[in-house]
């Protein structure tokens, strides 16, 4: 079984683990389903570009997993390599932006915390999961505000995904945590 798929499927059975456990320590079930979600971004040694991003979700009424392609770096598998190597191992703090309107990123982004690589000493910063898209979301008309196809999945270090993807992605981060706010370890990086 290919390492990606079967760390997918721990993580998976890790939710539904901890939602029947939550269920038998309770009882029973409570009125309202309490939720949980968090990424995971896997890396792909062969081809950076073309890792994938994972949303995963829990309740009280059960699980369920979201997968997308997503590309980090533009091609460096070296987690220091600032603004060109991939997002290093670990956890991150998160921050929903529905319109950001950064000089090089815009629109539909979550905002990632920084982190040290694995040298101890060089700081990555300025991380983000996002896409090429206009402040209000829309396409452009130029690069880099217009997705063109698989080489946009090259980035200056942070992840990217489809405009569609980081809007659903959103949209699913938005049903639990609320847009604004930084919400710790809701990203973790693995290879």
């Amino acid at each position: 079984m290919p390492r990606r798929l079967l760390r997918r499927m721990l993580h998976l059975l890790g939710v539904v683990a901890f939602v029947t456990a939550a269920t038998l320590v309770a009882g029973v079930a409570p009125a309202h389903a309490a939720t949980s979600g968090y990424f995971v971004f896997d890396k792909n040694w062969t081809d950076p570009t073309n890792s994938t991003l994972t949303w995963y979700v829990s309740s009280d009424n059960g699980g369920a997993a979201y997968t997308w392609r997503a590309g980090s770096g533009l091609g460096s598998t070296d987690e220091c390599y600032k603004d060109h190597g991939w997002l290093p191992n670990g956890w991150y703090s998160v921050k929903l932006h529905y319109q950001y309107d950064g000089s090089l990123i815009k629109g539909v982004a979550f905002q990632l915390s920084d982190k040290t690589c694995s040298n101890g000493s060089t700081q990555r910063t300025e991380l983000f999961i996002h896409s090429e898209m206009n402040k209000d979301g829309t396409q452009g008309s130029t690069e880099p505000r217009r997705w063109d196809g698989d080489s946009d999945f090259k980035s200056g270090g942070c992840i990217k995904l489809r405009p569609d993807a980081v809007k659903e992605a959103a949209n699913l981060f938005d049903k639990i945590y609320s847009p604004g706010t930084t919400y710790s370890n809701k990203l973790q990086v693995v290879s």
